[in-house]
C-alpha cells in the first residue's frame, strides 16, 4: 500500500528529465522501491532491476547484467554450422566429402546487451536500468566497475540506446565518494544525487494506516487521534515497519470484534516484539541495567534514547530528555550521560555507534529505536520496566 510522497515523487520526475544517472537513498524500510515503481509506472516508463546483492554473489555487477539478459531462459545463439558437400572434382577424381564450418556472430558484451535489450522491449519508452540494493556493493571494486559503467554510457555505442541508470541503495555521499577518488572524480558529474528518501511524516503515517484500516479492511478505530499517534511512535514512521505493525493490529483484532482501541495497541506491542523486533529486543535487554537500582540511570537513559526523533544525539540532548521525563529522581544530581552513551556504543552488539566526527551518536540499527519505543514503559515512580515478550 502506497501513500503519496509529492516532493520525492517530483524530485525523481525532475531527475528522469535531465541528463544525469540517478541515485535514491534512505534508511532501509523507508519505501524506496515502493517510490521509483510508483513514479516510473505513473510515466509508463519500462525498467529492469539488477540486484546488486546477486552482483556481490556473483563476483561483479558485470555477472549479474548477464544473469538479468539471460533470466528469461532462452539459449542465446552464439554461432551457427554449415555442412558443404565437396562437388565432384575431375582433376583430383576424389569422392564427395562432407565439411562442416563454424561461424560465429558478433555478439555485445555483457552491459552493452543489458542495454540493448532494455532499449528493445521498451521500443519508444523511456528505458532505465535500475540497480538496486547499492549497499550490498559499497566496496572499492564494486564502485569502480560502476563507474566504468557509467562512463561507458557516454560513449557512441552505449549511448545508442538512450537508457538511464538509477541506482537504489541505503547509502548516500556516493558522489562525494567519486568526486575523492582521482580516476573516477568526472563520475561525479554524471550523478545527481535526490533528496534522501526518509521517515513519513506524521500526516503521511496516518494516512497510510488509516487507508489500510478504515477504507480496505472496514475496521472501527476508537480514538484514532491517539491510536494513529501511537502507530508512528513505535514504528519511528518508517513504512516497511508501518505495514508489519499494522498486520500485527489487523490479525489481533480481525479475530474479535474488528474494532482498533488504545488496548488493542498495547497487546500488538507484545506481539509485534516477540516477532519483528525480537533481535532489537534482545540487545536493548543486553544494555539495561543488571540489578534492580534505586534509579536505574542506563535504564533511564535507554527510555530517553527512545523518546528522541533525531537522528544524531549528544550527551546534552539526551540529559536534556532524561531531566524532563524523570524529574524527580534527577533534581541536584549529576547523570553522566556521556559515559553511559560511551557504554552504550562498546560491545558486540553496541546500541549505539558513534558518528564520523566523534561528537555525537546514532542508532546502530534503526530499529533499536523502534524495540525501545515498543519494549520500555514509564512507571508513576518513574522507573523504567520492560514489556515482557508474548508467547508466540
Amino acid at each position: 500500500m502506497y501513500v503519496a510522497r509529492e516532493d520525492l515523487e517530483k524530485a525523481l520526475r525532475d531527475g528522469l528529465n535531465s541528463q544525469q544517472h540517478l541515485i535514491v537513498h534512505g534508511e532501509s524500510g523507508t519505501g524506496k522501491s515502493w517510490l521509483y515503481k510508483k513514479v516510473l509506472a505513473d510515466l509508463k516508463v519500462y525498467f529492469e532491476v539488477a540486484n546488486l546483492a546477486n552482483a556481490s554473489r556473483l563476483g561483479s555487477i558485470t555477472n549479474e547484467l548477464r544473469n538479468l539478459v539471460s533470466r528469461d531462459g532462452k539459449a542465446e545463439k552464439t554461432g551457427y554450422s554449415e555442412s558443404k558437400s565437396a562437388g565432384f572434382d575431375a582433376l583430383a577424381a576424389k569422392a564427395a566429402l562432407d565439411h562442416t564450418g563454424q561461424y560465429e556472430y558478433g555478439q555485445k558484451e555483457p552491459f552493452e546487451a543489458c542495454l540493448s535489450a532494455i532499449r528493445c522491449r521498451a521500443g519508444k519508452r523511456k528505458g532505465i536500468l535500475v540497480l538496486d540494493n547499492l549497499e550490498a556493493a559499497f566496496t572499492d571494486a564494486f564502485l569502480k566497475e560502476l563507474a566504468d559503467l557509467l562512463i561507458l554510457c557516454d560513449d557512441e555505442r552505449y549511448a545508442e540506446y538512450g537508457v538511464k541508470i538509477l541506482i537504489v541503495g541505503v547509502p548516500g555521499g556516493v558522489r562525494e565518494y567519486y568526486y575523492k577518488t582521482p580516476h573516477h572524480a568526472t563520475v561525479a558529474n554524471r550523478l545527481r544525487e535526490l533528496p534522501e528518501v526518509s521517515r513519513l511524516t506524521r500526516e503521511q503515517c496516518t494516512s497510510l494506516a488509516k487507508k489500510g484500516f478504515e477504507q480496505a479492511l472496514g475496521y472501527t478505530v476508537e480514538s484514532p487521534s491517539a491510536v494513529y499517534a501511537h502507530i508512528a511512535w513505535v514504528t519511528d514512521r518508517i513504512p516497511q515497519m508501518i505495514h508489519e505493525y499494522c498486520l500485527e493490529v489487523a490479525n489481533l483484532v480481525h479475530k474479535s470484534d474488528r474494532v482498533i482501541t488504545t488496548e488493542s495497541l498495547n497487546k500488538a506491542d507484545e506481539l509485534w516484539l516477540a516477532q519483528s523486533m525480537y533481535h532489537g529486543y534482545s540487545v536493548v535487554e543486553q544494555h539495561m541495567n543488571e540489578r534492580d537500582t534505586k534509579a536505574g540511570r542506563r535504564n533511564q537513559t535507554l527510555f530517553s534514547l527512545g523518546c528522541t526523533d533525531r537522528e544524531q544525539v549528544k550527551a546534552s540532548d539526551i540529559e536534556d530528555v532524561i531531566r524532563r521525563q524523570f524529574p524527580n529522581s534527577t533534581r541536584d544530581t549529576t547523570l553522566n550521560v556521556t559515559q553511559i552513551l560511551a557504554q552504550l556504543a562498546k560491545g558486540g552488539q553496541p546500541v549505539l555507534k558513534r558518528t564520523p566526527k566523534g561528537d555525537a551518536y546514532t542508532f546502530a540499527d534503526p530499529r533499536y529505536r523502534m524495540a525501545l519505543r515498543a519494549m520500555l514503559t514509564k512507571s508513576t515512580e518513574e522507573r523504567v520496566e520492560k514489556v515482557p515478550l508474548a508467547n508466540t
